[in-house]
């Protein structure tokens, strides 16, 4: 099977069964759906190729330009295959997943990209946030 995280350039070996790989599989494909709708893009093979699209479109080229030169860089940079295996970081993703579905009807197209800048932005937050609260776990 082909990770689903493949589509975003990203490097991912763990357990596809975990409540974790599972809920950011979904959050991952969930951007990915929104990325096409809010771009009008029926299909492409990578988020490389989704923005070359939009871009070629004159589809809100800062937000093409941010994706690509802040947005999948913040991506890449995070060890993906060393993410936290508690509560605290599913219920994190679980909830960005829930604020993504809400918008998925579009009647803000403009709040969809938000969402995704916050959850490509915050990813990187709530891991450090779970380890550094881990590390102080194991202190006391």
């Amino acid at each position: 099977m082909q990770n689903k995280l493949t589509w975003f350039d990203l490097n991912y070996r763990t357990d596809s069964e975990s409540k974790i790989s599972c809920c950011l599989f979904r959050v991952f494909d969930l951007i990915k759906d929104s990325l096409h709708i809010y771009f009008n893009i029926k299909n492409s093979k990578d988020i490389y190729d989704c923005l070359i699209q939009a871009e070629r479109q004159n589809k809100d080229n800062l937000f093409v330009e941010w994706f690509l030169n802040k947005g999948i860089p913040k991506l890449r940079s995070i060890d993906l295959n060393n993410l936290p295996k508690d509560d605290r970081f599913l219920a994190m993703l679980e909830l960005d997943e829930y604020i993504l579905k809400s918008e998925m009807d579009f009647a803000d197209p403009e709040e969809i990209r938000s969402c995704i800048i916050s959850y490509v932005s915050s990813l990187h937050q709530y891991i450090n946030l779970c380890k550094e609260e881990l590390n102080e776990e194991y202190r006391v």
